[in-house]
């Protein structure tokens, strides 16, 4: 039996506690606590706003024998710093790299002399056979799919891990490991939730999207593997019958893909007489819905579904590989709205290639939708994705850091248009949206996220959008 101190790091760039319970270590803590196999611990640093030296005192009280972490290529900065902190204590101690980050900047992951090894995609498989080969006795890290470690100054990369195919062989993620309380009075990942104390639990009912939108990270595949209705449900069942959960947020990339399954998991709440609230913060791909699937889904719960147009554009959609039917995207919104459910709406201006006119397209598209609330945030360019090796063939300027990489501050343009016209439409699609005279009226009395109770909250929301750019958490 090992000891594993596994760790979700945080951005450096926010003064206050936030994010949702670390999902992807709890799936993997499940996996390692099988059978009794290990014993595991983890930290959340955005939770708890740790500091490295708040990770090392864990270490040193826990004794692990192998340490993993995980982040953003947004977080890499803290991932690196505590890596150093943890090597400088106990140098013996595999240091384990995973997540988003490690398959996105291999290289980066790997320079790092404090870092022993990186899981490239999946954890649940691969994590567990590199603990048994770094104890005593274990075998050879090469023979091990699905890693990268340095041997003799080069990076050497295993062959491939095979994805998961039965998601329904995993076991529940390990609540227990963490503080479910203390998440519920942060920032969520939902639009527009305001710190309730409400009890919530994100759920992965899928992995892989089968698109191919060229600003999005192939992490998970884009072969799209879908847990049963059965097992989704079940999992709703134990956290409502073991923390008393009706709040749920469901997080996959591409959830209504097979559209029996959304049916049948929307009959089974249904008939089960549990009264949960379903919230889509992502992953729903509107053009595929439908309204007899929106009204199950509404008597399912749900009370939150966030569409991604990304642009009004037809020409960017094709260039950016979304081919989004933008006419039926807005039917759909408008069949959501209808539904009495909260339509949120993602959109990003400044794509490779964009120009006024695509721009303008956008504006259009803002001004007809029904949506109650929407994001615009500037184009981000992550390592990794099919964007970035355009953007670099381009001649584009790319991130000279990767602390100049945000999702809420872009710090450079790839667009055909000058940065100050660029942030000018930004401004323009904000106050075009939300001072829309329909669409106040339309937010503050329809949509079921908006209390009373939270109204100087939601005003504040919408000036910091609208005029100062700022997303809260």
């Amino acid at each position: 039996m090992a000891k594993i101190l596994l760790v979700r790091t945080r951005s450096e760039k926010y003064d206050h506690p936030y994010g949702a319970p670390p999902l992807g270590l709890l799936y993997l803590a499940s996996v390692l606590r099988q059978n009794n196999t290990h014993e595991v611990k983890i930290l959340d640093m955005r939770a708890d706003l740790l500091a490295p030296e708040d990770v090392v005192r864990e270490f040193l009280l826990f004794r692990p024998d192998i340490f993993g972490i995980s982040g953003f290529t947004v977080e890499r900065g803290m991932l690196h710093r505590v890596a150093q902190s943890i090597k400088e204590k106990r140098p013996d101690c595999p240091v384990i790299v995973g997540g988003p980050h490690a398959n996105a900047c291999l290289q980066d992951v790997l320079d790092d002399p404090h870092v022993d090894c990186a899981i490239l995609g999946e954890g649940e498989r691969t994590f567990p056979e590199l603990v048994e080969a770094l104890l005593p006795g274990g075998k050879g890290l090469d023979v091990i799919k699905g890693i990268a470690f340095r041997n003799n100054g080069n990076i050497v990369k295993t062959q491939p891990r095979e994805f998961i195919q039965n998601l329904d062989e995993l076991p529940f993620p390990s609540w227990d490991l963490v503080d479910l309380k203390k998440y519920y009075m942060l920032p969520r990942f939902m639009p527009f939730a305001p710190k309730s104390g409400i009890p919530y639990m994100l759920i992965m009912t899928s992995r892989g999207c089968p698109f191919l939108c060229t600003f999005c990270h192939d992490v998970l595949g884009k072969r799209f593997r879908a847990r049963s209705a059965e097992n989704v449900f079940a999992e709703m069942e134990t956290l409502n019958r073991r923390y008393g959960i009706v709040d749920f947020e469901l997080i996959d990339d591409c959830f209504n893909l097979d559209k029996k399954r959304v049916h049948k998991l929307c009959e089974l709440i249904i008939d089960s007489g549990l009264k949960f609230e379903l919230s889509f913060p992502s992953g729903l791909r509107g053009d595929l819905l439908d309204e007899e699937t929106l009204k199950k889904m509404r008597r399912a719960g749900a009370k939150l579904i966030c569409y991604a147009p990304e642009t009004g554009s037809p020409r960017l959609q094709k260039v950016i590989k979304k081919k989004m039917n933008l006419a039926k995207l807005q039917e759909v919104i408008s069949m959501t709205v209808k539904l009495g459910i909260h339509t949120h709406g993602f959109f990003m201006l400044g794509f490779p290639t964009e120009t006024k006119e695509d721009l303008e397209h956008t504006l259009r598209f803002i001004h007809e939708t029904k949506l109650h609330t929407g994001d615009f945030f500037i184009v981000n360019v992550f390592p990794g994705t099919v964007m970035y090796e355009q953007t670099k063939e381009m001649g584009k300027n790319l991130p000279e850091t990767y602390e100049d990489i945000d999702y809420h501050d872009a710090k450079y343009n790839l667009s055909e248009v000058t940065t100050e016209e660029l942030l000018a439409y930004q401004r323009k699609f904000f106050m075009t949206f939300y001072f829309n005279p329909a669409r106040m009226w339309r937010i503050f009395t329809t949509s079921p996220l908006i209390k009373k109770k939270y109204l100087l909250y939601y005003f504040k929301v919408f000036i910091n959008r609208a005029i100062f750019r700022k997303r809260e958490g």
